[in-house]
């Protein structure tokens, strides 16, 4: 795939991943504990947990990007109605500032138009650097509270157990059919 780093691969993931997926995601998660932005990192878990992982493979909706080692990063979706959510996006630290991160972002949005839905949505931390910039970046706006989807109130109300959700918002993508053929 062009823009993809030599020795980098992009590819749905498998069972046999999940300990690298963890790994990935563990790593990933420091970047959070000097930002306060978490308050007790001790209260969350330290990865998307082994099952959900799995059930997200199941559905085909994990997709990773993998060196000579295996997986370094990935991205975890649902579908919510007739968008897709991005659950996680996790790069290890160590592979990071390749653009491992966008190039698994255009492999959702074509992952949203293969499955014909109308937008990708998630939720993100408003003005940390690799989160709201980041996203706004690849064309993302926030959605204002007052058109907020129910279940993005559920997510809301579990997040707020172990973050500030005010520094936080739901953010939303349409998929542009047609620009996001991905081959490889």
């Amino acid at each position: 795939m062009a823009g993809l780093p030599q020795g980098y691969e992009i590819r749905f993931a498998e069972q046999l991943d999940i300990p690298a997926l963890i790994a990935a995601d563990r790593a990933a998660s420091e970047l959070f504990r000097p930002t306060g932005l978490i308050p007790d990192m001790a209260i969350i878990p330290e990865s998307v947990p082994a099952d959900e992982l799995s059930q997200a493979i199941e559905n085909g909706m994990i997709i990773v990007v993998t060196d000579d080692q295996g997986p370094v990063g990935f991205a975890m979706s649902q579908i919510m109605g007739d968008v897709l959510y991005l659950d996680q996006v996790s790069v290890d630290p160590s592979h990071g500032r390749k653009g491992l991160g966008r190039l698994l972002m255009l492999h959702v949005f074509a992952l949203a138009e293969d499955h014909k839905l109308s937008a990708v949505t998630l939720s993100t931390f408003r003005d940390l650097p690799w989160n709201g910039p980041f996203y706004r970046s690849l064309g993302f706006k926030e959605i204002p509270r007052k058109k907020l989807e129910d279940w993005m109130f559920v997510i809301e109300e579990a997040q707020a157990e172990s973050m500030d959700v005010s520094k936080r918002c739901f953010m939303r993508r349409p998929v542009r059919r047609g620009l996001f053929r991905l081959s490889g």
